[in-house]
């Protein structure tokens, strides 16, 4: 990835955190396969691959739904989802190629991360990776109003780094925040192939 000079173009870099710096996804995938398990219900990690970016209550609504599973059980599969995450990531996270790229700019370029992940789960892995000093910026789920697709997670980012967003590259593996990017008016690699996809505005 740092073999791509195009990224010298940009005057700053926001990074998406699961799966894009830090490899937790199947760590996730597993937590709601064990809350299905815990109530009875055959939810299907593979979900959280299509929501990617998606805030967990979001993607618990959207489980609960196919499963026909009764919503007053919202907050109790949240906070189990939760507690099966952050168990499952503090054994089995570790860091991809883009954390790399992080490395490599922190001190050249502003840096900031954008995730809809809940700011305590984020926490968690920073701290175990000893990341939350290359960003300038973080923010989380609880940070913005409209989440992925929206633009709004890589707007903040833009405007806390103080990066005008047309000048700001996003690096993103999920369909949800390649399109939030987009939505921003960035460009954005997507790390999944490694292809810099341009901004339509």
């Amino acid at each position: 990835m740092l073999q791509n000079n195009f990224i010298n173009e940009y005057d700053g870099l926001i990074f998406d955190m699961d799966g894009t710096v830090i490899d937790t996804m199947p760590s996730h995938a597993k937590a709601w396969e064990m809350v299905g398990q815990h109530f009875g219900y055959p939810f299907d990690g593979n979900l959280l691959y299509e929501m990617g970016g998606a805030p967990v209550k979001d993607i618990a609504l959207e489980m609960m739904k196919r499963h026909a599973m009764p919503l007053d059980k919202l907050d109790d599969v949240i906070e189990l989802k939760r507690e099966y995450g952050k168990q499952l990531i503090m054994q089995h996270a570790t860091l991809l190629p883009a954390a790399d790229v992080v490395r490599h700019f922190y001190n050249k370029k502003p840096l900031a991360l954008g995730t809809g992940s809940y700011r305590p789960i984020a926490q968690i892995l920073l701290d175990k990776f000893d990341f939350e000093k290359y960003f300038s910026a973080i923010v989380t789920a609880e940070d913005i109003q409209h989440h992925k697709p929206a633009p709004d997670t890589f707007l903040r980012c833009a405007e806390l780094i103080q990066v005008k967003p047309q000048r700001c590259l996003v690096f993103e593996d999920g369909d949800l925040g390649i399109q939030a990017g987009l939505n921003a008016g960035m460009d954005v690699f997507d790390v999944r192939v490694n292809k810099l996809l341009r901004s339509p505005a």
